[in-house]
């Protein structure tokens, strides 16, 4: 499966993807966007302490609203991932990286489960490493060389 951003220089500054697959539901390529939402912030904090996912749910409605009309121009279907920093998925991401490990299941022959487990350890994993590169990255300022 390849993918990329599928955007030329001038438009990745509003990208509304951070993985492209060019064949993602029936032929049509799909804009993955990732976005780690806080439900501790202000906005959303009351709804959050009541509704688990509350956080992700409003972040998964923000990139609907500012990406589905790019996506819709280009042909491609606008797909929020959406987390929260304490680790709730979003519905739409739940979704896909469910049809994701279906998919990972079938080309490695193993159970759907245990295709899940490795998918949502990668993801973690990539956003753990994310979390630290930023957290080093302000600590030691931008563009400044960051101890290995």
């Amino acid at each position: 499966m390849e993918v990329g951003s599928g955007l030329g220089h001038d438009e990745r500054r509003t990208r509304p993807a951070d993985v492209l697959v060019p064949n993602w539901d029936l032929g049509k390529p799909a804009a993955f966007d990732l976005t780690v939402a806080s439900p501790l912030n202000q906005s959303i904090l009351n709804e959050a302490c009541v509704t688990a996912g509350s956080s992700a749910r409003v972040s998964e409605q923000r990139k609907h609203a500012s990406n589905d009309v790019k996506c819709s121009e280009l042909g491609w279907s606008c797909i929020p991932l959406a987390v929260e920093t304490y680790g709730c998925w979003g519905a739409e991401a739940r979704l896909h990286l469910s049809r994701l490990a279906s998919r990972l299941a079938a080309r490695l022959n193993c159970s759907k489960s245990h295709a899940t487990s490795t998918l949502y350890g990668r993801l973690n994993l990539v956003l753990v490493r994310a979390n630290a590169r930023a957290l080093l990255s302000r600590a030691y300022g931008v563009g400044s060389d960051i101890p290995a």
